[in-house]
């Protein structure tokens, strides 16, 4: 398809865009630690402005930094010394035809970072008590401590400031001082944060703001807050300088912001002087399902009817966000339910995109698989990767450029890592051979593919990528060292995958139990399994994947960890969503339970000193996964330069694959 609304120029006020493709304002931890705009974070604008976004944008910039920040590494422009480093990030995008803008927030009742430093965090009124979901303990020890970290400080003091008319007027100042800074900074626009339970979005909500002045109460007094932001702003910056505002349409599972208020919210902020209104939503911050049903929603276009419907209510641009594809897009713009769409997680995978679409090559898009490490690393308070991209947040450090000279490389193993591996090397203009022991490339994701529509695509995209790119690929190959060594190569990257191991207890060998490589014959050619009651063994991914499936075609389906989380290569929030949707779904859950026995007629397992019997006509054993050094090795002793990447080196499933693909091919 043409996609020519979606790439049709358009315009926020004064500002003149190339298209409709926003970049989704995202914290992506990648500043440094003094707020100002990193190399990393630069290179991360500029890479999706070259791949032809109309506006990239660096999300949650503080305006009173350090107060009222949520991370550790925020970005600021809250003094002037920020100024420079907006200044070069700001260059590096126009010099690619792109808009850059800023979101301007201010944490309040989210600022993390003062509750680490004993700084009251700063609300319109004294929070109520919430009730935390369970579901928030499915973590791993690791993740626990890296959570954990504001309230664990020696300097940690949870505690809040009610803001009074003084503290209002201050903060009112910070936006609108923000906003000359960023105009000085020549950043093209700053959108307001008035979303996702932040300072401006905890006046809009009645749950949050219990006032009982003129800023709280009724509606109006909720919105009086931003109003007088941009009022302010406006005085400052004048109307001609692009100013627009996110807000939540609805906050998800609890009595908050509700359509009908974010109507009114949008029509004051329109009438106040924003340019455009960007129509999101929040959540219950207890629920861990939350993200996924509100800002970052797992089901495609979830927010798409809220948008529309600010759109007939307001006569400025709509910005529409929440899973929606480009097809999808540029459909709804066409009808008149949005204007722009702003694109997080697709973008985050393929920054060229938005090119890719213009030279009529959609399928060459890089697909996001939803493993939310995106958005799971923010909860961690680490830098942003992606499942699917490993060049993400490292833009400036590997690259796909050019080798200094061909050279002959063999890889041998055609899973994600063998399969990236080859891709990258071939688009540095390395002759390629991939060699792969079976019959189809894939690897175990292969198996993976049958389990989700979306690593299919992924799938997809890979083979295309390679047979576009010239690389030999060699199926019912199975090569040992000598035969390696006898295709001449300049290098050998072993990508042969992990090795599958299986529980010591007593039973694990019996003909009801099957591991990940039996299923093939099964998932790949859709056959449905002959077992009316199945228990997976090991809830990562392998495990969830093999779940789901038997569960959709009607097994009765028992899910057992050995650890406290499932699904723990998944980021955070999508393991939750996961987990509770299995749940939901009628999955039997068990964590934390050690294998004693299998028998004839099911599993045996141990949590807390108690013992169970799970009745199972067959049992799939996921977990156990190992490198495999045997063939690297082997390939040593000849003295051939040898690589090793994927799960044969480090276990780490699709991202590990992906990561260490893209760090030796980029290297090569």
């Amino acid at each position: 398809m043409s996609y020519e609304h979606l790439l049709s120029p358009g315009r926020i006020g004064t500002l003149e865009l190339r298209n409709r493709l926003i970049m989704a304002p995202m914290g992506e931890e990648l500043g440094d630690e003094n707020g100002e705009v990193s190399d990393d974070q630069a290179a991360y604008l500029e890479a999706r402005a070259k791949g032809g976004m109309a506006v990239v944008m660096l999300g949650s910039v503080g305006v009173a930094h350090p107060v009222g920040c949520s991370n550790k590494r925020q970005t600021a422009i809250s003094d002037d010394k920020f100024i420079p480093s907006w200044r070069r990030a700001a260059d590096r995008v126009h010099a690619h035809g792109g808009k850059i803008a800023m979101q301007l927030t201010h944490a309040g009742k989210m600022g993390l970072q003062d509750t680490m430093a004993g700084r009251p965090m700063w609300v319109p009124s004294e929070p109520g008590p919430m009730t935390i979901d369970p579901l928030y303990g499915m973590v791993t020890a690791d993740e626990g401590a890296m959570m954990a970290e504001p309230f664990m400080a020696p300097t940690s003091n949870p505690h809040y400031r009610v803001m009074d008319h003084d503290d209002i007027a201050t903060v009112a100042d910070q936006f609108a001082a923000a906003t000359v800074r960023a105009q000085e900074a020549g950043v093209d626009a700053v959108e307001l944060h008035g979303g996702h339970g932040y300072l401006i979005d905890a006046f809009l909500s009645p749950t949050v703001n219990t006032r009982d002045d003129e800023y709280g109460g009724s509606v109006e007094n909720r919105a009086r807050f931003l109003k007088e932001i941009l009022t302010e702003i406006r005085r400052r910056v004048g109307d001609d300088y692009p100013v627009w505002v996110r807000l939540n349409s609805t906050e998800v599972g609890i009595d908050g912001i509700v359509l009908d208020d974010a109507l009114y919210n949008a029509r004051v902020a329109a009438e106040s002087g924003a340019d455009a209104i960007h129509v999101s939503a929040y959540h219950d911050p207890g629920i861990a399902t939350g993200p996924t049903d509100s800002y970052g929603p797992h089901v495609p276009e979830l927010l798409v009817p809220n948008a529309a419907v600010v759109k007939a209510e307001v006569d400025v641009p709509i910005i529409a966000v929440g899973r929606i594809s480009p097809e999808a897009a540029d459909r709804h713009i066409a009808e008149g339910k949005y204007d722009f769409v702003a694109m997080g997680r697709k973008i985050l995978a393929d920054p060229d995109l938005p090119n890719k679409l213009a030279a009529g090559n959609s399928e060459d898009v890089r697909p996001c698989v939803y493993h939310y490490r995106c958005i799971g690393n923010i909860f961690l308070r680490v830098g942003t990767r992606c499942a699917g991209n490993g060049f993400l947040g490292r833009e400036d450090s590997l690259t796909a450029e050019a080798a200094p000279a061909a050279r002959r490389v063999l890889v041998v193993g055609g899973g994600p890592s063998g399969m990236e591996t080859a891709r990258v090397a071939a688009l540095r203009g390395h002759e390629v051979i991939l060699a792969e022991a079976s019959d189809r490339l894939g690897g175990r994701w292969a198996l993976a593919s049958a389990t989700s529509d979306v690593n299919a695509e992924l799938m997809e995209w890979f083979e295309r990528q390679l047979d576009q790119l010239g690389v030999d690929v060699r199926l019912d190959t199975r090569l040992d060292a000598a035969e390696a060594s006898a295709l001449s190569p300049d290098a050998v990257v072993v990508a042969v995958g992990g090795r599958w191991g299986r529980p010591n207890v007593d039973g694990i060998d019996g003909p009801n139990v099957w591991g990940v490589d039996d299923l093939a014959p099964w998932l790949l050619d859709g056959n449905p399994l002959d077992a009316a009651r199945i228990t997976v063994l090991g809830g990562d991914l392998p495990g969830i994947g093999v779940t789901e499936t038997a569960h959709h075609q009607g097994a009765e389906v028992t899910l057992i960890e050995s650890g406290p989380a499932f699904g723990f290569s998944l980021g955070l929030p999508g393991r939750w969503r996961v987990v509770h949707d299995l749940g939901q779904a009628g999955v039997s859950l068990v964590s934390g339970a050690e294998i004693v026995a299998i028998t004839e007629d099911g599993v045996v397992w141990r949590t807390n000193g108690s013992e169970q019997t799970t009745p199972a006509d067959l049992v799939v054993v996921t977990s156990e996964l190992a490198a495999d050094t045997s063939l690297a090795d082997e390939l040593r002793a000849t003295g051939t330069e040898v690589h090793s990447v994927g799960d044969c080196s480090q276990p780490g499933y699709l991202e590990g694959a992906m990561r260490s693909a893209v760090e030796l091919a980029a290297t090569l």
